[in-house]
């Protein structure tokens, strides 16, 4: 097997056209370029250089098989540095799933910096529901999916890793009859991206008495919300930058009724190692969500973010 070393000795010869200054610019012994000079020509079965008292010169098939050794090199040495820009994460590509309401809040925290510090490093980024992502962990056209927690299917062995919590928030929109305190709650519809969490919108069916449309569209939600009298049932930390506009506004959980979180959690094969990518991911995804909770509980909000004045429950 013709080796890289030896041709890179190859085409510093050729440059120099002297066994003293190509040895001298390689580092190496005057005696072992001669050697590997020639263990090239014998294996090649080709005569490379000639040789005289003036020094050497290349044949024409010295100077074919030159050409072919310095565009080897070229090609070795892209690849070479491929492979530490990859390995340092400048380059390559990631596929993962994650569902609409945790992608709200993770992607535009996480994403731009890594955008800003590796532009070539490719992320194709699917959301749907967990259902599906869970289809597309299965056929292997993502790495790893993010999403609340699920019950999988008993068909693979998943790795499934906790991220973090995020609260379960009741929102509406500035000047919403809820905001006033004790006013009537029947009759409000309740807005969802998914029926997931089946149990939490039966219990609020009950108090504000409306049916539950579900849109798995986040700006639809927003909008919807905004325009009308409906109750989102979403997380305060997909939606600060509106409640900090006064667009939106958070209601407190109805008495009696404990504050809900739920859990979000990281899916991936069991037998498949995380890429280097998707452990930074995983991280960077954990980071951001201690941030916001430590951010929650510096403005007395845990749970409760610029909560208003209690639901009161209507009379029986």
């Amino acid at each position: 097997m013709i080796e890289l070393r030896r041709l890179r000795y190859l085409v510093t010869l050729a440059m120099r056209l002297s066994y003293s200054r190509a040895a001298e610019e390689l580092g190496i012994s005057q005696s072992a370029l001669t050697r590997a000079i020639q263990s090239l020509e014998k294996e090649m079965n080709l005569r490379l250089f000639d040789r005289d008292p003036a020094g050497v010169t290349l044949t024409e098939e010295g100077r074919r098989v030159v050409e072919k050794a310095e565009a080897l090199l070229a090609t070795a040495k892209d690849f070479e540095l491929q492979v530490l820009r990859t390995s340092g994460r400048a380059e390559g590509r990631i596929s993962f799933g994650i569902t609409p309401i945790i992608a709200t809040t993770l992607l535009t925290a996480v994403i731009p910096q890594r955008l800003r510090s590796a532009p070539d490093f490719v992320h194709d980024v699917m959301v749907r529901e967990t259902e599906a992502l869970w289809h597309q962990l299965v056929a292997r056209d993502i790495e790893f999916f993010v999403s609340a927690e699920w019950q999988m299917p008993h068909v693979l062995p998943v790795r499934i890793e906790a991220l973090g919590e995020f609260p379960i928030s009741l929102i509406v929109r500035a000047g919403h009859p809820l905001l006033a305190g004790n006013v009537e709650t029947a009759g409000f519809p309740l807005l969802a991206p998914t029926l997931g969490s089946t149990t939490v919108l039966s219990e609020l069916r009950k108090i504000f008495g409306g049916d539950v449309h579900v849109f798995e569209d986040f700006a639809s939600l927003s909008a919807i919300t905004q325009a009308t009298d409906a109750i989102w049932a979403t997380s305060a930390y997909t939606v600060a930058a509106e409640l900090a506009a006064g667009g939106l506004r958070q209601l407190a959980w109805p008495p009696g009724m404990p504050a809900r979180t739920f859990s979000v959690m990281m899916y991936s094969l069991d037998r498949r190692a995380h890429s280097p990518a998707a452990l930074e991911l995983k991280q960077a995804f954990r980071q951001q969500i201690r941030k916001l909770q430590q951010g929650a509980r510096d403005a007395s909000y845990d749970n409760s973010l610029a909560a208003d004045e209690p639901v009161q429950r209507k009379p029986s």
